[in-house]
């Protein structure tokens, strides 16, 4: 069993214990992402995934995203919601862009690269 801790957070200002997760699955997107079957093959893996798992969809290195690649995202996203799955999304400024132009940064919890990413 692994803990999950935000790099963000100061773990001395919080007093509760921190989540226990059993496992995190990272899916990785690079490149230009320009048709549903190139993100089926990213997401793939988290629908085999117990829902314990927590789920990071890492876009940092996305430079292109069309509206087409963006649905299987939604399909696991809402997938995630339903059997209540952690999902957070890492997302480049193209891909926040195009996330946010659709409206899904309220279906996604869009979190920055990390600095110097």
């Amino acid at each position: 069993m692994s803990t999950v801790v935000d790099p963000h957070q100061d773990p001395a200002a919080d007093d509760r214990p921190a989540a226990a997760v059993t496992d995190v699955l990272v899916l990785r997107g690079a490149g230009e992402l320009v048709d549903a079957h190139a993100v089926e093959e990213i997401v793939a893996p988290a629908f085999a995934a117990d829902p314990a798992t927590a789920l990071v969809v890492d876009l940092a290195a996305v430079t292109y995203l069309t509206m087409e690649a963006v649905i299987p995202f939604l399909i696991l996203a809402r997938r995630c919601a339903a059997e209540g799955t952690s999902l957070r999304v890492v997302a480049s400024e193209p891909a926040r862009r195009k996330l946010t132009s659709l409206g899904l940064h309220f279906t996604f919890a869009l979190e920055p690269p990390p600095a110097g990413a």
